[in-house]
Formats: structure tokens, sequence, C-alpha cells
């Protein structure tokens, strides 16, 4: 027993490292798997209309893993339908973040490595595309996960496991919008969480603006390389602020 006890801390401290290792981004050279998921743009955009990729760093140093949530604006306002994430997201929630979470114990419990590894494992941040409808997005959440190291802007209207809650969106300072064209492969660069301070000593906390800024040429390089039908095709962009939204509308009192 003590010796499945060692096993099983040898096996999580493993995929702790394993976890927070990422291929260099500013590398020519790309992998296999991450050429496999950058053509997946493709199909992506026969999907829900467009594919987007973006990185987030903080304060310039980029995140392993990243996401960064968007709500849809419509005729100017935050639209309250689902959210959608880009970047490095799960798209598992609620529920169905339960189920795979026990599911990931259980091969943890069994040493299920190739199962573990493949779920520890971390997306190339250059071709993490996902499936995105075209339309202009405003930015209610980022999070950067560097293993034991991470930082978060936005409540982004949290339920039960990340599911879609009943509070209003609110969106976050600085450059926090962008627009998805129809049919588009998007690079939409990086944003960067930009820590700018602290509210106070005890019960403050740290304050913090989004900076956007377009995919570096090293990135663009290892994609003409690499994914030349993809990088054809790509348009290359950043979030940028968007100081036209409009306040949400009032609920209309009910007739008795």
């Amino acid at each position: 027993m003590r010796n499945k006890r060692l096993l099983a801390a040898g096996l999580i401290a493993a995929l702790t490292v394993l976890s927070s290792c990422a291929a260099n981004p500013n590398s020519l050279k790309m992998s296999e798997s991450a050429k496999a998921a950058g053509k997946r743009a493709q199909s992506m955009v026969q999907e829900k209309g467009a594919a987007a990729v973006v990185r987030v760093s903080w304060d310039g140093v980029y995140c392993a893993r990243g996401r960064v949530r968007l709500q849809k604006v419509v005729d100017g306002r935050i639209d309250p339908g689902p959210f959608v994430e880009i970047g490095q997201p799960t798209g598992v929630y609620g529920n169905a973040a339960l189920k795979d979470f026990a599911k990931l114990s259980l091969q943890m419990m069994t040493f299920n490595l190739p199962a573990v590894a493949k779920a520890a494992a971390v997306e190339d941040i250059r071709t993490s595309f996902r499936a995105i409808e075209p339309g202009r997005y405003i930015i209610t959440m980022v999070y950067c996960d560097n293993g034991n190291n991470n930082a978060a802007m936005g409540s982004a209207n949290l339920g039960w496991m990340g599911e879609k809650g009943d509070k209003p969106q609110i969106p976050l300072l600085g450059d926090n919008s962008i627009v998805i064209g129809q049919g588009e492969i998007v690079d939409a660069g990086i944003v960067d969480i930009v820590s700018t301070g602290s509210t106070g000593f005890l019960f403050g906390h740290d304050t913090a603006r989004l900076a956007g800024s377009e995919a570096p040429q090293p990135m663009r390089e290892a994609m003409k390389l690499n994914l030349p039908e993809v990088y054809a095709r790509t348009t290359y962009t950043r979030f940028s602020a968007y100081s036209s939204l409009l306040l949400p509308e009032s609920p209309q009192p009910k007739e008795k």
C-alpha cells in the first residue's frame, strides 16, 4: 500500500511537470499534433462560420494555458446569450466538468498513464484554434494558468462549475473587443494581463488592464513554414478598446 501511495504521488508530480511544459512559441519548429490542430481551423469555419486563436500573457510572459471568455455584442449591447471561449480552454463546464474530473481521477487511481497524459497535455498556443460565430465580441474574463502561478480578471457571469450564471456581464478594462468576420481564420494575437497596482493592504486586491497586440513575427513565420495553406487564409489582428458599448436595457415591469 505504501508503495502504491508513493507511485501515485510520483505520478501526480510527473503530470504536474507535464502540464506545465509547452512548445516554444518563438521556435520555427512545430510538432505533428500542433500541425494537425492548425489544419482543423479550416473545418471549424465550416462548423460555425469562423475560427480564432489567441494567447494570454501576464505582464509580458506567455501563459502555458490561457483562456479568453467572450460575449457577443448585438446592437451595441452585450448579448445575454451563452459565452464562448478562445485560447486553450477545455470547453467543458457544469456537470460535464464534474464527470471529466471523476474520469481523470479514476484514470489516475488505475495508473492509466496514456489517458492521463493525454488529458494533461498542453496545446501549442500557436495553433489552438477554436470554432466561433462571426460578430463583434467583448471580453468578460481572462485566465492565465501556469501551474502553481495563476492570474485571472473578471467574474464572467460564472455559475455552477463554470456554467453561465444569472449576473450581468461586465466588460474588462483595456483592449477588450474584436470583430470576427464570416469565413475568417483569425489570429487574434496576444492578450496581456498588465498589472497596474493594488487597491489596499489587508482587504484590497490587485488591479490590471488588458493590452492587445498582434502575433509576433516568429509565430507568423512558423505558420508560414509549417502550415502554408492555413497561413494564406489567416487574418492577423488584435483586441482593441471598444468605447461604444451601451448600458444594458432596464427590464420592463411585468403587468399585473
